[in-house]
C-alpha cells in the first residue's frame, strides 16, 4: 500500500496543502520502515511535522474566524495524543506496518472530512 496525494484533497490554501502533501510523504516513509528503530525515527519526524502543521492550520482557522474552530482543534489534540500512544507502543515492540497503515488511513480521513469542511468555509469567504 502507498499513500498518494490526490488533487481532490486540496484545500485551496498553499500552506495547508503543502503540509498535507508532506504528511503523505511521511506516511509512506513510515510504512516502508524496515526496523523498529526506523519506525520510531519516522514516527518522531511525523509527530514534529504534524504538531507544526496543526499549529499553522489552527492559526489560519483563527484568522479566518472558522466557526467550528474549537472542535477542529480538539480533533487535532486527539490525533496528537493518539500519535504519542502509538509511539509508546512502537518502543515496546507492539506496533508494526499493518497498524501504521491503519493509523495513517485515519489521518487521511481527517483531511478528506474535517479539513474539507474548512476548505468549504474558506472558499465561501
Amino acid at each position: 500500500m502507498k499513500f498518494e496525494w490526490k488533487d481532490e484533497y486540496s484545500l485551496g490554501n498553499a500552506t495547508m496543502d503543502s503540509e498535507h502533501r508532506r504528511l503523505f510523504e511521511l506516511a509512506n516513509v513510515i510504512i516502508e520502515s524496515e526496523t523498529n528503530d526506523e519506525l520510531i525515527k519516522h514516527i518522531m519526524q511525523l509527530y514534529k511535522h504534524v504538531r507544526e502543521h496543526f499549529h499553522n492550520e489552527e492559526e489560519i482557522l483563527k484568522e479566518q474566524a472558522y466557526p467550528d474552530y474549537k472542535r477542529h482543534c480538539e480533533e487535532h489534540n486527539e490525533m496528537l495524543d493518539s500519535l504519542v500512544a502509538k509511539s509508546d507502543a512502537i518502543r515496546e515492540g507492539d506496533w508494526g506496518k499493518t497498524q501504521a497503515i491503519g493509523f495513517m488511513t485515519l489521518w487521511v480521513n481527517h483531511i478528506t472530512t474535517s479539513d474539507r469542511q474548512v476548505r468549504d468555509y474558506l472558499a465561501s469567504r
